[in-house]
């Protein structure tokens, strides 16, 4: 690739990250307003089409992590949690969410980048209070 198809690539792709960060801030918005989960439906985007993969691009190369790797960890609510608390890093703030939607957080973990990383996953009881630990990122040096 030409270095000014990479930069263009590379726009494109910091566009389409803030753009989706742009849609996580409206989507928990209406959640806080309704007090609860909006069942949004995900449009058919062509990056979440899936096609047949050749045999080899199943694993990684060896020496690297699998792309799904940190949602493996990750599950359905049980009896008795009401919800998933995430810190996440945006820029360079520490945010904490509470999220109630299983699907929005797998999302939230796919679109991880330089702008925006997850440090921690954890479910909440029913009560509001910290619950078991799904995911938590290594420590950065």
């Amino acid at each position: 690739m030409r270095r000014d198809e990479q930069i263009r690539v590379n726009e494109l792709l910091l566009q389409r990250e803030e753009l989706f960060l742009r849609i996580h801030a409206a989507e928990t918005e209406v959640s806080r307003i309704f007090g609860g989960p909006f069942p949004f439906t995900l449009p058919d985007l062509p990056s979440a089409r899936r096609g047949k993969r050749k045999a080899s691009d199943a694993r990684p190369a060896s020496g690297q992590k699998s792309a799904r790797s940190s949602s493996d960890s990750l599950r359905r609510l049980e009896d008795g949690e009401s919800g998933y608390r995430v810190i996440y890093r945006q820029f360079s703030k520490t945010l904490v969410e509470d999220h109630h939607e299983f699907e929005a957080l797998r999302t939230l973990l796919a679109c991880q980048s330089s702008n925006l990383q997850v440090q921690s996953v954890e479910t909440l009881t029913a009560g509001g209070k910290p619950g078991a630990c799904l995911f938590s990122a290594p420590p950065t040096p």
